[in-house]
């Protein structure tokens, strides 16, 4: 339609021509006003018009959009013209999400076509949300486990879900089929579908039918509950229905099986033997058994409603309270409870172990599973006591061997150090043989002691062994040749195999001195014992791996042998083959027992072949570690004395005047300036009042001990003298004790008694070790990588937190609690080792062994004490320092 001019009605034309002007413009008004776009195309495809809501789409939608739709139409005239009659289509502008209905009027005389667009997007959009819906709906009807249907008004099937049937061809045939039809199609009984029938004629009152049905299938028997529900017909005349059937067998089995286990619950909680009750988180009991309420000597109704605490000892019942605090966070504890029944005076321990159950809709309650354990807790009463009878029994026999080896060593010190001293003078041929007996005597002595004290750890089982890398066959070889010359003296031929023609590598970790006092037992025995013939010792590599070594020794003699009867008794502590055997032989009788013991420790077997008259062949395996053999250690200097003590200063603490006189005599050669102090008070104003190179400190001393004397100087406001190095003059050589007097503060140990050579080696390991420092930063600057804030924040922590720990430390020592102790100490360890606290070391090794996860036995409370002791006043200096490093630290940083 060709756009008219807006001219005016031509001049001097007739009225009637001048409206029929006016009514031909307002015709050509209406394609403008329609909402909807027209266009005009040429029989070619061209445009020749387009309304404004024409105008207004192509202007919305993007050119590409636009450039596709218009293709559309052109293919639509193009098919229209073809079929020379009007056509609607329906075109879709996918770039722009649009449809649009196109009506396609086709004027081929006129020469054009008029296209009429309506925008259908709407509608699309709508039915496809439609779709989307019904596929959503039919999707979850679909996957119901309960069978849907829905039912006409004739009773007739519209709509089945799979669950009714599975077999989608069996479902569609099923639709339009009466109920009465498909039941007999399935073979359900007539009287069955009677029934269901009735229900349809009960819902079309306008009701809800549900009722329960058992039906057989080929699965088996099914039970299912079924509902129909009434809803409106499409034509608004009888009801449609909506059935429902839901197979709940296993919940009618699960119900049958709870009723079931309600009844065994009750059975349980009648019958059982064991205590059970239950009880809320306040601790109000809500059930209980007979059980536990004849134990009570209370009856069931009398027992619910009450506090579970009522029935505690008192002073349990505050703990009891801790308990539940416990139990309702974490949900289950176990313990022993202790309870007194009612009119009776016995105390009853009920070992429990009890949980918390915490049910949707219901208040939590615990359940308590609870037996009768007091026999046997007064089984391990008794057992404990007599253990701790036993203990109280070695500890005293401990105490007392220490306490005489420290009564014996302390003069032998006396006497073979001043034999010693003696020996070094000009003696005539007598003197050196009065000298050399009382030297001898006082070893023999010194053997015995140490025999005994062997056994001692033995039985206390604190017999360490060491772990050092040594030549088996060197070692054993030296240990026999003083025994080779002690045989060829008394006439006998000493044979045998040295372990070196069959071990051609014989470096390995282990304690060359037990394994040395072994084989030194046995052979001295065969020499002892042995008149006349032959003493045989064979040393032989029985196997070896990459790893280990396994060795074999055996000693044999042509000695008057052991009777059967006294085989098994040799073995045993102070006992010997015969009566007179001491008496003719001398001897302790515990070689055997200390070899035997020791075997064992190393995980080998000491075994004895004799006959009476015949002699006897003792033999034992051992299998040790390899070992790398060492590079060829530098030659000994020939002389000790290096000069190197020469103006050292000495102070010696010691109450024995003469082991003083006797360190006296040994330093004088050397050029030591030795001051003396008979007793601790006396020790400590020498050290208040004078500087020392190094303490040489009595360990057992009357009043103050040596202990109690190096942790007062360690707590001397002079840094450097609290410092001063203390060598422990001990007649204790118990490991424990040695650990003790480390972990207490002092810096190294000499046995009793000592020898003049090992004085002076002592000292000057000491001295030229030098003062430990208080603490070292330097580790700690190394992890921190130049980042000074690191280190201030690690200083500032320390300071803000180590003074609560040192508190806790000190409480926790103070009451005896000693784990508490060891918990602390093992909190605090790292910080420590970071600021390179080294004095502690010993203390915290001490304390960590009377940890939680500690496997070896804790030390003594009194070493124990003076590890906690030393640790306290080491952490004190070192608080007192840092504020000043952390100052200087600060001092260097850039300001923030």
């Amino acid at each position: 339609m060709p756009d008219l001019p807006a001219a005016s009605a031509p001049a001097n034309q007739p009225e009637e021509l001048a409206r029929d002007w006016q009514a031909l413009r307002a015709i050509a008004r209406v394609p403008e006003e329609n909402p909807n776009p027209i266009l005009r195309l040429s029989l070619a495809g061209e445009r020749r018009y387009a309304n404004a809501a024409a105008l207004r789409l192509q202007s919305q939608l993007p050119e590409a959009a636009y450039a596709a739709l218009f293709a559309e139409l052109q293919a639509a005239t193009a098919s229209t013209l073809a079929a020379g009659v009007r056509q609607r289509v329906e075109v879709e502008v996918a770039a722009a999400t649009k449809w649009f209905q196109v009506d396609v009027v086709p004027l081929a005389e006129e020469g054009y076509v008029n296209l009429y667009l309506l925008d259908v997007t709407a509608l699309h959009q709508a039915q496809a949300e439609l779709v989307a819906q019904r596929a959503f709906y039919e999707t979850i009807l679909h996957s119901l486990p309960a069978e849907v249907a829905v039912v006409g008004a004739d009773r007739r099937y519209q709509y089945l879900n799979p669950a009714t049937l599975a077999d989608p061809a069996l479902r569609q045939a099923a639709l339009g089929r009466t109920v009465a039809e498909l039941g007999a199609d399935l073979g359900r009984p007539a009287e069955v579908m009677a029934r269901r029938l009735a229900r349809f004629e009960q819902a079309a009152t306008g009701q809800d039918v549900a009722w329960t049905e058992t039906v057989d299938k080929p699965a088996g028997r099914r039970q299912y509950l079924r509902r129909l529900h009434p809803v409106p017909s499409p034509d608004g005349a009888a009801p449609w229905f909506i059935a429902y059937g839901l197979d709940v067998t296993e919940q009618e089995q699960t119900q049958q099986a709870l009723v079931r286990n309600e009844k065994q619950y009750r059975d349980l909680m009648h019958y059982a033997q064991a205590f059970i009750c239950t009880y809320d988180l306040a601790g109000t009991v809500i059930t209980v058994n007979p059980a536990l309420a004849n134990l009570l000597g209370q009856a069931m109704d009398e027992l619910v409603g009450r506090p579970v605490a009522a029935f505690l000892l008192p002073e349990d019942q505050a703990s009891f309270g801790r308990y539940l605090a416990h139990i309702a966070g974490a949900g289950e504890a176990e313990g022993v409870l202790r309870v007194q029944p009612r009119g009776r005076t016995d105390v009853r321990h009920l070992l429990y172990h009890n949980f918390v159950v915490r049910e949707p809709g219901q208040a939590p309650y615990i359940i308590s599973h609870s037996h009768d354990i007091t026999a046997r807790v007064e089984a391990e009463q008794a057992l404990r006591l007599a253990r701790d009878e036993a203990e109280a029994t070695a500890t005293a026999r401990q105490n007392f061997l220490a306490n005489m080896s420290h009564e014996i060593r302390t003069p032998m010190n006396g006497v073979l150090g001043m034999a010693d001293q003696l020996a070094t003078t000009r003696l005539d041929a007598r003197q050196q043989r009065l000298i050399g007996l009382m030297q001898r005597s006082g070893q023999h002595l010194l053997a015995v002691l140490n025999d005994v004290l062997d056994m001692a750890k033995i039985s206390a089982g604190k017999l360490e062994m060491e772990q050092v890398a040594f030549n088996l066959c060197d070692s054993m070889g030296a240990a026999v040749q003083p025994l080779a010359a002690q045989a060829a003296a008394k006439g006998l031929a000493f044979t045998g195999v040295p372990l070196r023609t069959s071990c051609p590598y014989p470096w390995v970790i282990g304690d060359a001195h037990r394994l040395n006092q072994i084989l030194i037992n046995l052979v001295s025995n065969a020499v002892k014992f042995t008149e006349q013939g032959t003493i045989d010792v064979v040393g032989e590599l029985v196997d070896e791996t990459a790893d280990e070594l396994t060795v074999r020794f055996r000693v044999s003699d042509t000695g008057p042998g052991i009777p059967a009867a006294q085989q098994a008794r040799i073995f045993e502590s102070f006992t010997q083959a015969q009566a007179g055997t001491a008496r003719q032989f001398g001897g302790t009788g515990l070689g055997l027992s200390i070899s035997r013991a020791l075997v064992a420790q190393l995980g080998g077997t000491l075994t004895l072949a004799s006959e009476e008259g015949r002699g006897s062949t003792f033999a034992f395996t051992v299998t040790l570690p390899r070992a790398a053999a060492p590079a060829p250690a530098a030659a000994a200097p020939a002389a000790y004395d290096t000069g190197r003590l020469a103006g050292v200063r000495v102070l010696v603490i010691e109450d024995n005047d003469v082991n003083r006189t006797l360190v006296e005599m040994m330093a004088e050669p050397w050029g030591v300036q030795l001051d003396q102090a008979a007793t601790g008070p006396a020790g400590l104003a020498r050290l208040a009042a004078h500087r020392y190179d190094v303490v040489l400190m009595d360990v057992q001393m009357p009043g103050l001990s040596g202990v109690d004397v190096t942790q007062r100087l360690r707590q001397m406001g002079d840094p450097a003298r609290a410092a001063t190095p203390v060598i422990a003059f001990t007649a204790n050589v118990f490991r424990e004790d040695i650990e003790g007097y480390l972990a207490a503060g002092m810096n190294a140990y000499l046995p009793k008694p000592i020898g003049q050579e090992a004085l002076y080696r002592k000292l000057v390991e000491v001295l030229d070790a030098g003062p430990t420092p208080l603490y070292d930063l330097s580790l700690l600057k190394r992890q921190a990588q130049g980042r000074s804030a690191f280190v201030v924040q690690i200083l500032r922590s320390v300071l803000a937190n180590m003074p609560r720990s040192l508190a806790q430390l000190r409480a926790a020592a103070a009451a005896g609690q000693w784990l508490e102790a060891a918990e602390v100490a093992h909190h605090i360890r790292p910080n420590l080792l970071a600021l390179g606290v080294a004095a502690v070391a010993p203390s915290l090794d001490v304390l960590a062994r009377a940890h939680r996860s500690a496997t070896s036995p804790a030390p003594s409370p009194k070493v124990l004490a003076g590890a906690v002791g030393n640790l306290s006043t080491v952490v004190e200096r070192v608080l007192a320092a840092l504020p000043a490093e952390l100052e200087a630290l600060l001092a260097t940083m850039p300001p923030a």
